[in-house]
């Protein structure tokens, strides 16, 4: 049996996600939105914490920041985000002390509709992996959704599988769903939650 089941999904990948790991939040809770990009799930985070929640949202691009704070905004949800121009790798330098992260997502790729040159890389996605691993609650979840259509992207992939097939069965459960019309270039989305021995 495979360490990391792939399972076929009819729902979109983005779609799997949220309503997976929306489960593991609450107000008051602690996210993580580790690529903000254009902050669809940064928006969707704050709204799941609640006023008394918090979300970390980090992008090494100021656009993508200032596109997500204008719509955090206009909303009113911009009291509970704080915005990092910081790479992910580096999260561990911003979570309050003895955090518990009750969820956090991964969007991996370049920004849409903006400079494909600059991109996720897998060496820094795998210190963020890490670091939301180390603070993560225990009944938190993480989300990485990996975008396949570039060069650079498919080599991620292949790096956070490796990384992701290394973690112990005892600990943790990770999931690989793939869409209907799977192909070579496709997304592919993986779930990790830590595992509990009375979890349905």
């Amino acid at each position: 049996m495979p360490k990391i089941l792939v399972t076929v999904t009819d729902q979109r990948l983005t779609a799997a996600a949220s309503s997976w790991i929306e489960v593991a939040l609450f107000d008051g809770a602690l996210a993580v939105d580790a690529t903000v990009g254009n902050g669809y799930d940064t928006l969707f985070l704050a709204h799941r914490v609640g006023p008394k929640g918090m979300v970390l949202g980090f992008d090494v691009q100021k656009a993508a920041l200032a596109g997500a704070r204008e719509v955090l905004k206009f909303v009113g949800s911009i009291d509970r985000v704080s915005l990092i121009h910081d790479s992910h790798s580096r999260l561990a330098n911003y979570l309050p002390a003895e955090a518990a992260i009750q969820g956090a997502m991964f969007s991996l790729g370049y920004l849409p509709r903006g400079n494909r040159q600059i991109i996720t890389r897998p060496d820094t996605t795998i210190m963020a992996l890490r670091d939301v691993l180390a603070n993560l609650a225990e009944r938190g979840r993480i989300t990485i959704l990996v975008y396949r259509g570039h060069e650079e992207g498919i080599l991620e992939y292949v790096e956070v599988r490796q990384f992701l097939e290394q973690l112990s069965d005892d600990e943790w459960i990770v999931e690989e769903f793939v869409s209907a019309s799977d192909s070579p270039i496709a997304p592919r989305l993986f779930r990790i939650q830590k595992y509990l021995a009375d979890a349905d």
